[in-house]
Protein backbone atom coordinates (compact mmCIF):
# COMPACT_ATOMS: atom_id res chain seq x y z
CA UNK A 1 0.00 0.00 0.00
CA UNK A 2 1.62 3.33 -1.09
CA UNK A 3 2.86 5.09 2.02
CA UNK A 4 0.50 8.89 2.85
CA UNK A 5 3.75 10.79 1.13
CA UNK A 6 3.55 9.03 -2.58
CA UNK A 7 0.08 9.39 -2.28
CA UNK A 8 -0.14 13.15 -1.87
CA UNK A 9 3.20 13.27 -5.11
CA UNK A 10 0.79 11.52 -7.31
CA UNK A 11 -1.90 14.04 -6.58
CA UNK A 12 0.52 16.62 -7.36
CA UNK A 13 1.48 15.77 -9.89
CA UNK A 14 -1.77 14.81 -12.17
CA UNK A 15 -2.85 18.63 -10.52
CA UNK A 16 -0.07 20.05 -12.12
CA UNK A 17 -0.93 17.77 -15.37
CA UNK A 18 -4.46 18.50 -15.41
CA UNK A 19 -3.47 22.19 -15.43
CA UNK A 20 -1.12 21.96 -18.17
CA UNK A 21 -3.70 20.57 -20.60
CA UNK A 22 -6.26 22.95 -19.22
CA UNK A 23 -4.19 25.70 -20.34
CA UNK A 24 -3.24 24.18 -23.74
CA UNK A 25 -7.03 23.61 -24.37
CA UNK A 26 -7.47 27.45 -23.74
CA UNK A 27 -4.73 28.70 -26.29
CA UNK A 28 -6.16 26.28 -28.62
CA UNK A 29 -9.72 27.53 -28.41
CA UNK A 30 -8.01 30.89 -28.94
CA UNK A 31 -6.42 30.02 -32.26
CA UNK A 32 -9.05 28.38 -33.50
CA UNK A 33 -11.72 31.51 -32.83
CA UNK A 34 -9.20 33.93 -34.48
CA UNK A 35 -8.42 31.66 -37.65
CA UNK A 36 -12.35 31.28 -37.93
CA UNK A 37 -14.77 34.39 -38.83
CA UNK A 38 -17.60 34.56 -36.92
CA UNK A 39 -20.27 33.75 -39.06
CA UNK A 40 -17.90 30.27 -40.25
CA UNK A 41 -18.39 28.93 -36.85
CA UNK A 42 -19.49 25.59 -37.01
CA UNK A 43 -22.68 24.23 -36.24
CA UNK A 44 -21.54 20.69 -35.50
CA UNK A 45 -19.28 20.41 -32.19
CA UNK A 46 -17.71 17.43 -33.95
CA UNK A 47 -15.71 19.41 -36.30
CA UNK A 48 -15.19 22.27 -33.54
CA UNK A 49 -13.67 19.67 -30.98
CA UNK A 50 -11.12 18.17 -34.64
CA UNK A 51 -10.14 21.87 -35.00
CA UNK A 52 -8.96 22.30 -31.55
CA UNK A 53 -7.53 19.12 -31.17
CA UNK A 54 -4.78 20.23 -34.85
CA UNK A 55 -4.39 23.12 -33.04
CA UNK A 56 -3.12 21.17 -29.84
CA UNK A 57 -1.33 18.59 -32.06
CA UNK A 58 0.81 21.60 -33.53
CA UNK A 59 1.46 23.52 -30.14
CA UNK A 60 2.32 20.25 -28.35
CA UNK A 61 5.15 19.98 -31.68
CA UNK A 62 6.46 23.34 -31.68
CA UNK A 63 7.34 22.39 -28.19
CA UNK A 64 8.63 19.39 -28.67
CA UNK A 65 11.18 20.80 -31.69
CA UNK A 66 11.94 23.56 -28.93
CA UNK A 67 12.73 20.99 -26.26
CA UNK A 68 14.71 19.07 -29.45
CA UNK A 69 16.96 22.10 -29.77
CA UNK A 70 17.50 23.00 -26.44
CA UNK A 71 18.55 19.13 -26.02
CA UNK A 72 21.20 19.43 -28.74
CA UNK A 73 22.48 23.02 -27.47
CA UNK A 74 22.81 21.08 -24.18
CA UNK A 75 24.64 18.14 -25.92
CA UNK A 76 26.96 20.25 -27.78
CA UNK A 77 27.71 22.46 -24.74
CA UNK A 78 28.65 19.38 -22.95
CA UNK A 79 30.60 17.84 -25.53
CA UNK A 80 32.26 20.94 -25.93
CA UNK A 81 33.31 20.99 -22.37
CA UNK A 82 34.30 17.40 -22.06
CA UNK A 83 36.57 17.77 -25.47
CA UNK A 84 38.08 20.32 -23.99
CA UNK A 85 38.31 19.98 -20.47
CA UNK A 86 41.63 20.62 -19.11
CA UNK A 87 41.59 17.47 -17.25
CA UNK A 88 41.86 14.34 -18.75
CA UNK A 89 38.44 12.73 -19.38
CA UNK A 90 37.56 9.05 -19.31
CA UNK A 91 34.63 6.46 -19.91
CA UNK A 92 35.60 2.78 -19.17
CA UNK A 93 33.98 -0.85 -19.14
CA UNK A 94 34.47 -3.27 -16.37
CA UNK A 95 37.57 -4.07 -17.84
CA UNK A 96 38.80 -1.11 -17.78
CA UNK A 97 38.81 -0.25 -21.57
CA UNK A 98 38.64 2.88 -22.96
CA UNK A 99 35.28 3.77 -24.52
CA UNK A 100 36.03 7.88 -25.42
CA UNK A 101 38.18 10.05 -23.55
CA UNK A 102 38.44 13.30 -24.44
CA UNK A 103 41.67 15.49 -25.60
CA UNK A 104 43.26 16.11 -22.81
CA UNK A 105 42.96 12.34 -21.92
CA UNK A 106 44.71 11.90 -25.80
CA UNK A 107 47.57 14.37 -24.37
CA UNK A 108 47.96 12.39 -21.10
CA UNK A 109 48.24 9.05 -22.93
CA UNK A 110 50.29 10.45 -26.16
CA UNK A 111 48.90 9.24 -29.81
CA UNK A 112 46.18 9.09 -31.66
CA UNK A 113 42.39 8.93 -30.57
CA UNK A 114 41.70 5.94 -32.81
CA UNK A 115 44.87 4.39 -31.57
CA UNK A 116 43.71 4.64 -28.11
CA UNK A 117 39.88 4.10 -28.32
CA UNK A 118 38.88 0.36 -27.22
CA UNK A 119 42.31 -0.53 -25.98
CA UNK A 120 43.04 -1.15 -22.27
CA UNK A 121 43.67 1.54 -19.94
CA UNK A 122 45.94 -0.53 -18.11
CA UNK A 123 48.52 -0.80 -20.45
CA UNK A 124 49.44 2.60 -19.48
CA UNK A 125 50.13 1.76 -16.35
CA UNK A 126 53.15 0.18 -14.77
CA UNK A 127 52.84 -3.62 -13.08
CA UNK A 128 53.44 -2.99 -9.87
CA UNK A 129 49.69 -0.48 -9.99
CA UNK A 130 48.24 -2.87 -12.09
CA UNK A 131 45.98 -4.44 -9.20
CA UNK A 132 45.39 -1.66 -7.63
CA UNK A 133 43.54 -0.16 -10.60
CA UNK A 134 41.53 -3.52 -10.75
CA UNK A 135 40.78 -3.28 -7.45
CA UNK A 136 39.47 0.44 -7.65
CA UNK A 137 36.85 -0.19 -10.94
CA UNK A 138 35.55 -2.85 -9.09
CA UNK A 139 35.01 -1.23 -6.13
CA UNK A 140 33.43 1.57 -8.68
CA UNK A 141 30.65 -1.21 -10.52
CA UNK A 142 30.29 -3.00 -7.11
CA UNK A 143 29.18 -0.23 -4.93
CA UNK A 144 28.45 2.59 -7.03
CA UNK A 145 30.53 5.40 -5.59
CA UNK A 146 33.16 7.79 -5.88
CA UNK A 147 35.95 6.61 -5.57
CA UNK A 148 40.01 8.10 -6.11
CA UNK A 149 43.33 6.91 -5.93
CA UNK A 150 46.93 7.88 -7.03
CA UNK A 151 49.19 6.29 -9.66
CA UNK A 152 51.71 6.37 -12.22
CA UNK A 153 50.95 6.36 -15.78
CA UNK A 154 53.21 5.13 -18.38
CA UNK A 155 52.84 8.04 -21.25
CA UNK A 156 54.54 10.75 -23.79
CA UNK A 157 58.07 9.12 -24.82
CA UNK A 158 57.67 6.59 -21.68
CA UNK A 159 57.91 9.38 -19.04
CA UNK A 160 56.75 8.17 -15.78
CA UNK A 161 53.64 10.60 -14.66
CA UNK A 162 51.70 10.64 -11.67
CA UNK A 163 47.93 10.95 -12.07
CA UNK A 164 44.91 11.45 -9.60
CA UNK A 165 42.01 9.25 -10.48
CA UNK A 166 38.38 10.43 -9.54
CA UNK A 167 36.03 8.11 -10.64
CA UNK A 168 32.18 7.23 -10.67
CA UNK A 169 29.55 5.26 -12.29
CA UNK A 170 27.85 6.44 -14.98
CA UNK A 171 24.77 4.82 -17.14
CA UNK A 172 24.73 4.98 -21.08
CA UNK A 173 21.89 5.54 -23.06
CA UNK A 174 21.18 2.16 -23.44
CA UNK A 175 21.27 1.29 -19.77
CA UNK A 176 24.91 -0.45 -19.49
CA UNK A 177 27.28 0.75 -16.47
CA UNK A 178 30.25 2.35 -17.04
CA UNK A 179 32.82 4.32 -15.42
CA UNK A 180 33.63 7.83 -15.66
CA UNK A 181 37.23 8.88 -15.04
CA UNK A 182 38.85 11.90 -14.71
CA UNK A 183 42.66 11.57 -14.28
CA UNK A 184 44.53 15.04 -13.10
CA UNK A 185 48.51 15.21 -13.69
CA UNK A 186 49.80 15.42 -10.25
CA UNK A 187 53.18 15.16 -10.80
CA UNK A 188 54.82 18.47 -9.98
CA UNK A 189 52.77 18.02 -6.66
CA UNK A 190 54.76 14.38 -6.09
CA UNK A 191 57.66 16.04 -7.32
CA UNK A 192 57.47 18.81 -4.38
CA UNK A 193 56.23 15.94 -1.81
CA UNK A 194 59.24 13.82 -2.49
CA UNK A 195 61.48 16.91 -2.20
CA UNK A 196 60.19 18.07 1.02
CA UNK A 197 60.80 14.39 2.13
CA UNK A 198 64.20 14.60 1.06
CA UNK A 199 64.55 18.50 2.54
CA UNK A 200 63.44 16.87 5.85
CA UNK A 201 65.69 13.80 5.55
CA UNK A 202 68.83 15.92 4.90
CA UNK A 203 67.59 18.49 7.95
CA UNK A 204 67.23 15.19 10.19
CA UNK A 205 70.78 14.06 8.98
CA UNK A 206 72.18 17.76 9.45
CA UNK A 207 70.86 17.69 12.49
CA UNK A 208 72.44 14.16 13.75
CA UNK A 209 75.38 15.30 12.31
CA UNK A 210 75.65 18.92 13.94
CA UNK A 211 74.53 16.56 17.34
CA UNK A 212 77.59 13.97 16.68
CA UNK A 213 80.05 17.02 16.42
CA UNK A 214 78.82 18.85 19.15
CA UNK A 215 79.61 15.63 21.36
CA UNK A 216 82.78 15.03 19.76
CA UNK A 217 83.69 18.72 19.63
CA UNK A 218 82.87 18.28 23.26
CA UNK A 219 85.04 15.68 23.93
CA UNK A 220 87.88 17.11 22.32
CA UNK A 221 87.15 20.03 23.85
CA UNK A 222 87.31 19.07 27.23
CA UNK A 223 90.47 16.88 27.76
CA UNK A 224 92.54 20.36 27.67
CA UNK A 225 89.76 21.89 29.59
CA UNK A 226 90.39 19.20 32.17
CA UNK A 227 94.77 19.91 31.79
CA UNK A 228 93.35 23.51 32.73
CA UNK A 229 91.51 23.10 35.53
CA UNK A 230 93.53 20.55 37.10
CA UNK A 231 96.40 22.28 36.79
CA UNK A 232 94.50 25.85 37.70
CA UNK A 233 93.35 23.69 40.91
CA UNK A 234 96.95 22.36 41.90
CA UNK A 235 98.94 25.25 41.28
CA UNK A 236 96.14 27.44 43.65
CA UNK A 237 97.30 24.70 46.44
CA UNK A 238 100.92 25.81 45.99
CA UNK A 239 102.69 28.37 47.28
CA UNK A 240 102.19 31.35 45.18
CA UNK A 241 102.59 35.17 45.92
CA UNK A 242 99.35 37.03 45.94
CA UNK A 243 99.85 38.62 42.31
CA UNK A 244 100.26 34.68 41.20
CA UNK A 245 97.19 33.88 43.23
CA UNK A 246 95.21 36.51 41.65
CA UNK A 247 96.42 35.07 38.17
CA UNK A 248 95.97 31.59 38.31
CA UNK A 249 92.44 32.16 40.26
CA UNK A 250 91.43 34.26 37.16
CA UNK A 251 92.31 31.25 34.69
CA UNK A 252 90.56 29.01 36.81
CA UNK A 253 87.49 31.41 36.68
CA UNK A 254 87.38 31.53 33.15
CA UNK A 255 87.90 27.47 32.30
CA UNK A 256 84.96 27.59 34.76
CA UNK A 257 83.18 29.98 32.59
CA UNK A 258 84.49 27.87 29.59
CA UNK A 259 82.90 24.92 30.69
CA UNK A 260 79.60 26.26 31.77
CA UNK A 261 79.42 27.45 28.06
CA UNK A 262 80.37 24.18 26.86
CA UNK A 263 77.83 22.09 29.29
CA UNK A 264 74.80 24.43 27.56
CA UNK A 265 75.58 23.83 24.07
CA UNK A 266 76.30 20.17 24.81
CA UNK A 267 73.06 19.90 27.05
CA UNK A 268 71.10 21.40 23.81
CA UNK A 269 72.16 19.21 21.57
CA UNK A 270 71.01 16.43 23.86
CA UNK A 271 67.49 18.23 24.02
CA UNK A 272 67.68 18.14 19.82
CA UNK A 273 68.61 14.16 19.71
CA UNK A 274 66.19 13.94 21.94
CA UNK A 275 69.17 12.32 23.97
CA UNK A 276 68.51 14.38 27.11
CA UNK A 277 66.86 11.87 30.08
CA UNK A 278 64.83 13.34 33.22
CA UNK A 279 66.21 11.07 36.52
CA UNK A 280 63.99 10.50 39.51
CA UNK A 281 65.78 10.41 42.62
CA UNK A 282 64.90 12.06 45.79
CA UNK A 283 65.97 15.13 46.55
CA UNK A 284 65.79 18.66 49.27
CA UNK A 285 63.76 21.34 47.71
CA UNK A 286 64.84 23.22 50.93
CA UNK A 287 68.30 22.39 50.18
CA UNK A 288 68.47 23.39 46.20
CA UNK A 289 66.66 26.71 47.43
CA UNK A 290 69.44 27.25 50.48
CA UNK A 291 72.13 26.54 47.91
CA UNK A 292 71.09 28.92 45.38
CA UNK A 293 70.26 31.76 47.75
CA UNK A 294 74.13 31.61 48.64
CA UNK A 295 75.20 31.12 45.52
CA UNK A 296 74.04 34.58 44.32
CA UNK A 297 74.04 36.44 47.45
CA UNK A 298 77.19 37.59 47.35
CA UNK A 299 76.85 39.01 43.85
CA UNK A 300 73.87 40.72 44.86
CA UNK A 301 75.26 42.22 47.65
CA UNK A 302 78.48 43.99 45.24
CA UNK A 303 76.12 45.08 43.03
CA UNK A 304 74.16 46.66 45.65
CA UNK A 305 70.82 44.89 45.35
CA UNK A 306 68.25 43.13 47.69
CA UNK A 307 67.70 39.73 46.82
CA UNK A 308 64.45 37.98 48.76
CA UNK A 309 63.59 34.47 48.99
CA UNK A 310 59.80 33.38 49.51
CA UNK A 311 58.07 30.05 49.92
CA UNK A 312 54.85 28.61 51.93
CA UNK A 313 55.19 27.14 55.29
CA UNK A 314 54.50 23.73 54.61
CA UNK A 315 55.90 20.62 56.00
CA UNK A 316 57.07 18.81 52.56
CA UNK A 317 60.53 19.21 51.55
CA UNK A 318 61.55 15.92 50.11
CA UNK A 319 60.22 15.12 46.34
CA UNK A 320 61.00 12.63 43.88
CA UNK A 321 62.13 14.30 40.69
CA UNK A 322 65.16 15.47 38.96
CA UNK A 323 66.36 18.28 41.41
CA UNK A 324 69.96 18.53 39.54
CA UNK A 325 67.97 19.93 36.01
CA UNK A 326 65.59 21.76 38.38
CA UNK A 327 68.29 23.63 40.23
CA UNK A 328 69.87 24.41 36.82
CA UNK A 329 66.71 26.38 35.84
CA UNK A 330 66.15 27.74 38.80
CA UNK A 331 70.05 28.97 39.13
CA UNK A 332 69.34 30.25 34.72
CA UNK A 333 66.43 32.41 36.08
CA UNK A 334 68.00 33.94 39.64
CA UNK A 335 71.67 34.50 37.22
CA UNK A 336 69.22 36.65 34.39
CA UNK A 337 67.18 38.39 37.22
CA UNK A 338 70.73 39.16 38.82
CA UNK A 339 72.67 40.12 35.49
CA UNK A 340 69.56 42.63 34.34
CA UNK A 341 68.90 44.15 37.71
CA UNK A 342 70.92 47.41 37.98
CA UNK A 343 68.82 48.63 41.28
CA UNK A 344 66.53 47.34 43.33
CA UNK A 345 65.56 43.63 44.43
CA UNK A 346 65.30 40.10 42.97
CA UNK A 347 62.72 38.19 44.71
CA UNK A 348 62.43 34.11 44.35
CA UNK A 349 58.49 33.11 45.59
CA UNK A 350 57.92 29.41 45.68
CA UNK A 351 54.07 28.03 46.09
CA UNK A 352 53.05 24.98 46.14
CA UNK A 353 49.62 23.28 45.40
CA UNK A 354 48.44 20.18 46.16
CA UNK A 355 46.92 18.21 43.19
CA UNK A 356 46.79 14.68 44.66
CA UNK A 357 47.60 13.05 47.85
CA UNK A 358 51.04 12.72 46.53
CA UNK A 359 51.36 15.01 44.03
CA UNK A 360 52.00 18.77 44.00
CA UNK A 361 52.28 21.44 41.58
CA UNK A 362 55.53 23.73 42.63
CA UNK A 363 55.87 27.35 41.27
CA UNK A 364 59.14 29.29 41.34
CA UNK A 365 58.57 32.65 40.50
CA UNK A 366 61.35 35.06 39.74
CA UNK A 367 61.15 38.85 40.16
CA UNK A 368 63.37 41.74 38.93
CA UNK A 369 63.45 45.33 38.66
CA UNK A 370 65.76 45.23 35.53
CA UNK A 371 65.88 46.32 31.97
CA UNK A 372 62.66 44.11 31.23
CA UNK A 373 62.59 42.64 27.67
CA UNK A 374 61.18 44.75 24.48
CA UNK A 375 58.53 43.98 22.28
CA UNK A 376 60.77 43.22 19.49
CA UNK A 377 62.52 40.46 21.81
CA UNK A 378 59.65 39.08 23.50
CA UNK A 379 58.92 36.39 20.73
CA UNK A 380 62.76 35.43 20.06
CA UNK A 381 63.62 35.42 24.19
CA UNK A 382 63.34 31.38 24.25
CA UNK A 383 65.30 31.08 21.03
CA UNK A 384 68.78 29.44 20.66
CA UNK A 385 71.72 31.98 21.14
CA UNK A 386 69.21 34.66 21.31
CA UNK A 387 70.24 37.75 23.49
CA UNK A 388 68.06 40.65 25.10
CA UNK A 389 71.04 43.06 24.17
CA UNK A 390 71.79 42.46 20.46
CA UNK A 391 73.65 45.67 19.57
CA UNK A 392 77.55 46.02 19.74
CA UNK A 393 77.87 47.93 23.00
CA UNK A 394 75.95 45.20 24.97
CA UNK A 395 76.52 45.41 28.56
CA UNK A 396 76.05 41.59 29.83
CA UNK A 397 77.52 38.76 28.33
CA UNK A 398 76.18 35.20 27.77
CA UNK A 399 75.81 32.89 24.75
CA UNK A 400 71.91 33.53 24.86
CA UNK A 401 71.38 29.26 25.30
CA UNK A 402 70.23 29.13 29.53
CA UNK A 403 66.14 30.23 28.73
CA UNK A 404 66.50 27.98 25.77
CA UNK A 405 67.49 25.08 27.78
CA UNK A 406 65.40 26.01 30.49
CA UNK A 407 62.03 26.06 28.82
CA UNK A 408 63.08 22.60 27.31
CA UNK A 409 64.04 21.02 30.72
CA UNK A 410 61.12 22.39 31.63
CA UNK A 411 58.58 20.30 29.40
CA UNK A 412 60.52 17.18 29.88
CA UNK A 413 59.94 17.46 33.43
CA UNK A 414 55.82 18.20 32.22
CA UNK A 415 56.28 21.65 33.47
CA UNK A 416 55.90 24.69 31.75
CA UNK A 417 58.25 28.08 31.83
CA UNK A 418 56.44 31.64 30.44
CA UNK A 419 57.15 35.01 31.68
CA UNK A 420 55.85 38.43 31.88
CA UNK A 421 57.88 42.11 31.41
CA UNK A 422 57.58 45.57 30.82
CA UNK A 423 60.32 47.26 29.33
CA UNK A 424 62.68 49.52 32.17
CA UNK A 425 60.05 48.00 34.78
CA UNK A 426 61.42 44.73 35.02
CA UNK A 427 60.70 41.21 34.03
CA UNK A 428 58.79 37.98 35.63
CA UNK A 429 59.96 34.51 35.10
CA UNK A 430 57.19 30.99 35.97
CA UNK A 431 58.57 28.02 36.16
CA UNK A 432 56.15 24.92 37.43
CA UNK A 433 56.67 21.19 37.80
CA UNK A 434 54.64 18.60 39.05
CA UNK A 435 56.37 16.40 41.94
CA UNK A 436 55.75 13.79 43.77
CA UNK A 437 55.65 14.05 47.71
CA UNK A 438 58.97 11.57 48.65
CA UNK A 439 57.87 9.50 52.27
CA UNK A 440 60.40 7.74 52.49
CA UNK A 441 62.67 8.69 56.08
CA UNK A 442 65.49 7.46 54.80
CA UNK A 443 65.48 9.75 51.54
CA UNK A 444 68.02 11.71 52.89
CA UNK A 445 70.51 8.62 52.82
CA UNK A 446 70.46 7.90 49.01
CA UNK A 447 73.41 8.04 47.23
CA UNK A 448 74.09 12.20 46.77
CA UNK A 449 74.62 13.36 43.24
CA UNK A 450 78.47 13.60 42.22
CA UNK A 451 80.49 16.42 44.44
CA UNK A 452 80.48 19.75 42.83
CA UNK A 453 83.86 20.44 40.81
CA UNK A 454 83.78 23.79 42.25
CA UNK A 455 83.80 21.61 46.04
CA UNK A 456 86.52 22.71 48.23
CA UNK A 457 89.80 20.19 49.26
CA UNK A 458 89.13 17.17 50.42
CA UNK A 459 89.50 16.25 54.03
CA UNK A 460 92.29 13.57 54.60
CA UNK A 461 93.00 10.74 52.65
CA UNK A 462 92.82 6.31 53.78
CA UNK A 463 96.82 6.60 52.37
CA UNK A 464 97.25 8.42 56.13
CA UNK A 465 95.95 6.90 59.49
CA UNK A 466 94.48 8.57 62.31
CA UNK A 467 98.04 9.72 63.63
CA UNK A 468 98.61 11.52 60.43
CA UNK A 469 101.73 8.90 59.83
CA UNK A 470 101.76 7.31 56.02
CA UNK A 471 100.27 4.12 55.73
CA UNK A 472 101.84 1.66 52.91
CA UNK A 473 101.37 3.46 49.67
CA UNK A 474 98.33 1.80 47.41
CA UNK A 475 99.49 1.72 44.21
CA UNK A 476 97.18 3.10 41.11
CA UNK A 477 97.58 2.27 37.53
CA UNK A 478 96.55 5.32 35.15
CA UNK A 479 95.88 4.95 31.48
CA UNK A 480 95.65 8.08 30.14
CA UNK A 481 97.24 9.25 26.49
CA UNK A 482 97.28 12.71 27.08
CA UNK A 483 100.51 14.06 29.16
CA UNK A 484 98.65 16.92 30.58
CA UNK A 485 96.44 15.06 32.39
CA UNK A 486 98.98 12.75 33.04
CA UNK A 487 100.26 15.09 35.00
CA UNK A 488 97.07 16.29 36.59
CA UNK A 489 95.83 13.33 37.64
CA UNK A 490 99.28 11.99 38.67
CA UNK A 491 99.02 14.79 41.06
CA UNK A 492 96.41 14.66 42.48
CA UNK A 493 96.83 11.00 43.90
CA UNK A 494 100.89 11.40 44.82
CA UNK A 495 99.39 14.29 46.95
CA UNK A 496 97.06 12.07 48.99
CA UNK A 497 99.85 9.67 49.15
CA UNK A 498 98.98 7.11 46.53
CA UNK A 499 101.80 5.69 44.79
CA UNK A 500 100.76 6.19 40.51
CA UNK A 501 101.96 4.30 37.90
CA UNK A 502 101.31 5.81 34.33
CA UNK A 503 100.61 4.21 30.82
CA UNK A 504 99.70 5.63 27.78
CA UNK A 505 97.32 3.12 26.24
CA UNK A 506 95.11 0.03 26.82
CA UNK A 507 97.61 -2.50 25.86
CA UNK A 508 100.04 -1.45 27.84
CA UNK A 509 97.88 -1.04 30.55
CA UNK A 510 97.41 -4.70 30.63
CA UNK A 511 100.90 -5.59 30.27
CA UNK A 512 101.64 -3.44 33.28
CA UNK A 513 98.96 -4.99 35.32
CA UNK A 514 100.54 -8.22 34.40
CA UNK A 515 103.95 -7.52 36.02
CA UNK A 516 102.56 -5.65 38.66
CA UNK A 517 101.06 -7.50 41.17
CA UNK A 518 101.10 -4.16 43.89
CA UNK A 519 98.59 -2.79 41.54
CA UNK A 520 94.93 -2.33 43.77
CA UNK A 521 92.95 0.10 41.21
CA UNK A 522 92.62 1.80 37.51
CA UNK A 523 91.33 4.50 36.15
CA UNK A 524 91.10 4.20 32.55
CA UNK A 525 90.99 6.72 30.24
CA UNK A 526 88.23 5.72 27.14
CA UNK A 527 89.75 6.90 23.78
CA UNK A 528 93.38 5.75 24.26
CA UNK A 529 95.43 4.68 20.49
CA UNK A 530 96.56 1.10 20.16
CA UNK A 531 93.75 -0.41 22.34
CA UNK A 532 91.04 2.01 23.87
CA UNK A 533 89.86 1.44 27.89
CA UNK A 534 86.50 -0.08 26.99
CA UNK A 535 88.34 -3.31 25.03
CA UNK A 536 90.61 -3.49 27.62
CA UNK A 537 88.49 -3.46 30.43
CA UNK A 538 86.45 -6.12 29.13
CA UNK A 539 89.07 -8.28 28.18
CA UNK A 540 90.46 -7.93 31.92
CA UNK A 541 86.86 -9.12 33.61
CA UNK A 542 87.26 -12.11 30.83
CA UNK A 543 89.78 -13.48 32.57
CA UNK A 544 92.07 -13.81 29.53
CA UNK A 545 94.57 -11.51 30.90
CA UNK A 546 97.53 -13.72 32.80
CA UNK A 547 98.26 -12.95 36.62
CA UNK A 548 95.46 -10.08 36.69
CA UNK A 549 92.88 -10.06 39.11
CA UNK A 550 89.59 -10.10 36.91
CA UNK A 551 87.69 -8.32 39.40
CA UNK A 552 90.32 -5.16 40.01
CA UNK A 553 88.37 -1.97 40.78
CA UNK A 554 88.61 -0.28 37.24
CA UNK A 555 87.30 3.77 36.73
CA UNK A 556 86.08 5.28 33.59
CA UNK A 557 88.13 8.53 33.13
CA UNK A 558 86.12 10.01 29.64
CA UNK A 559 85.18 13.32 28.09
CA UNK A 560 82.07 11.27 26.71
CA UNK A 561 79.35 12.61 28.59
CA UNK A 562 76.29 11.93 25.47
CA UNK A 563 73.39 10.02 27.12
CA UNK A 564 74.36 6.17 27.12
CA UNK A 565 78.06 6.66 28.11
CA UNK A 566 78.08 5.80 31.59
CA UNK A 567 75.63 2.83 31.38
CA UNK A 568 77.93 1.32 27.79
CA UNK A 569 81.02 2.03 30.73
CA UNK A 570 79.27 0.23 33.15
CA UNK A 571 78.24 -2.63 31.14
CA UNK A 572 81.78 -3.22 30.04
CA UNK A 573 82.92 -3.73 33.42
CA UNK A 574 83.47 -0.75 34.55
CA UNK A 575 82.72 0.07 38.75
CA UNK A 576 82.68 3.80 38.75
CA UNK A 577 82.51 6.84 35.92
CA UNK A 578 84.40 10.24 35.98
CA UNK A 579 84.07 12.53 33.67
CA UNK A 580 86.16 15.26 32.19
CA UNK A 581 87.05 18.00 33.14
CA UNK A 582 87.25 16.41 36.51
CA UNK A 583 88.51 18.20 40.06
CA UNK A 584 90.37 16.95 42.48
CA UNK A 585 87.77 16.18 45.05
CA UNK A 586 85.98 14.24 42.44
CA UNK A 587 88.82 11.90 42.01
CA UNK A 588 89.74 11.49 45.35
CA UNK A 589 85.98 10.47 46.00
CA UNK A 590 85.86 8.02 43.73
CA UNK A 591 88.88 6.58 44.63
CA UNK A 592 88.67 6.35 48.79
CA UNK A 593 85.13 4.69 47.79
CA UNK A 594 86.28 1.88 45.40
CA UNK A 595 89.85 1.18 47.82
CA UNK A 596 87.49 1.42 51.07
Amino acid sequence: MPSDSNSHNTKSDNTKSDNKKSEIRKKAEQIVEQQTLPTDIPTDQLLYELHIHQAELEMQNEELRAREQELEHSRKQYELLFEHAPIGYFILDREGTVLDLNLAGVELLGGRRKNLLNKPLVVYLPAEHHTAFFNHLRRIFTHGRHETMELQLKARDELPLWVRLDSRLQHGQDGSARCLTALTNITDRKKMEDDLILAKEDAVAANRAKSSFLASMSHEIRTPMNGIIGMSELALKSGLNAQQQEYIQAIYSSAHSLLAIINDILDLSKIEAEKLSIRKAPFDLEEILSSTRDMFRPIAEDKGIELRFQHDDVPERWFLGDGNRIRQILVNLLGNAVKFTKDGRVTVELVREKLADHLVEVTFTVRDTGVGISPEQRELIFESFTQGESTFNKQHGGAGLGLTISRNLAKLMGGQLYFESVQHEGSVFHFTVPLHIENDPDAADQEPAAPDSNAGPAEGSEAEDSEGGAQHAVTILVAEDNSINVLVIRTMLEQEGYSVVCVNSGREALEELGRNPEIKLVLMDISMPDMDGVTATKRIRSGEVAKVDPDIPIIALTAHTMKGAREEFLEAGMNDYIGKPFSRDVVIDRVRKLLG
